[in-house]
């Protein structure tokens, strides 16, 4: 996968921003309702359990040390189609990966807007702000 190349397309196509940090990550800028944004990274990666190459999207929703419901996150999150909640670097977050060889571009764009608008929508929930 090009990854440059994909962010490109898809930054043009939402309207919205990215930077290239290196050749295995990029990071958008996705535009949200009502003037919001939310920061969303993509990068390519060995997934180390299964030996095998994946695309991992993620976003901050807040740091860990707000006031966070974890089982009515974890209740929420059957809701979701491809994300999940992860605390990663004392932050909370929305993450999905999927294996390159059963994805498309399509999928990804799917993806990456998923994760920008749940962690956007509980970003607000959680801390009434939009700072990611």
């Amino acid at each position: 996968m090009n990854l440059k190349e994909f962010s490109e397309k898809f930054a043009n196509k939402i309207g919205g921003d990215y930077n290239e940090y290196d050749d295995n990550h990029s990071i958008f800028i996705v535009p949200l309702p009502d003037e919001r944004f939310q920061t969303v990274i993509a990068k390519l990666v060995n997934h180390e359990k299964y030996n095998r190459k994946a695309v991992q999207v993620t976003s901050k929703v807040c740091r860990v040390t707000e006031n966070i419901d974890y089982a009515t996150l974890l209740e929420a999150s059957k809701d979701f189609v491809h994300t999940n909640f992860i605390v990663e670097d004392d932050f909370l977050k929305v993450d999905t990966s999927i294996f390159l060889e059963h994805t498309d571009d399509k999928l990804i764009e799917e993806a990456i807007k998923e994760v920008a608008y749940t962690a956007d929508e509980w970003e607000f929930k959680i801390t009434g702000q939009d700072n990611f």
